[in-house]
């Protein structure tokens, strides 16, 4: 794992994610940590959506695509059958 060092960090900012680190019941390296990794987790985008944009450039790249409807039947047909 790699390391980060953060030089002058104001004392007002480390007290405040020592009051943070206890509040969630952990270190101030463990808070200072999740805090990192939610933020750059909140700038990825969201695999669904990226997947459905893929998906719709596809379409509209390939004039769509026909899909056969199917034919529905009754139970009634279905139980003749």
């Amino acid at each position: 794992m790699s390391q980060l060092l953060v030089r002058n960090l104001p004392g007002s900012v480390k007290e405040a994610l020592r009051v943070r680190a206890a509040k969630h019941r952990r270190s101030m390296e463990a808070e200072v940590r999740a805090i990192l990794v939610d933020a750059v987790a909140a700038d990825q985008p969201d695999p669904v959506l990226a997947w459905l944009d893929h998906a719709a450039a596809f379409r509209d790249q390939h004039g769509g695509i026909e899909l056969p409807v199917p034919v529905r039947r009754t139970s009634r047909e279905v139980d003749a059958l």
